[in-house]
């Protein structure tokens, strides 16, 4: 949690993960889903994601779980970044 901080202070730039691999056909794996809720309160500073990625190759039932964590840093007059699979309706 600290080094999430400073990264925001200092305004670092962190890698983003790498999308899983098909351990089968060799490929990049797409995107299925998120599961967990966002961080909207003060109280609430992390929160937990895991982003389930599936195989698109049809016929293969290959799947892999990652876990993101975000971090909310309120601030005020500014609103916090949305995550990048949040869908803007």
């Amino acid at each position: 949690m600290v080094q999430r901080v400073l990264d925001w202070v200092f305004k670092r730039e962190r890698e983003k993960p790498d999308v899983p691999i098909c351990p089968n056909h060799g490929g990049p794996m797409q995107m299925r889903g998120v599961m967990g809720r966002p961080a909207r309160f003060s109280y609430q500073t992390e929160e937990t994601y895991t982003v389930i990625y599936y195989c698109p190759v049809p016929g293969c039932a290959e799947t892999a779980e990652m876990q993101l964590a975000m971090t909310q840093i309120p601030v005020p007059g500014a609103a916090p970044r949305r995550p990048d699979y949040a869908r803007r309706d």
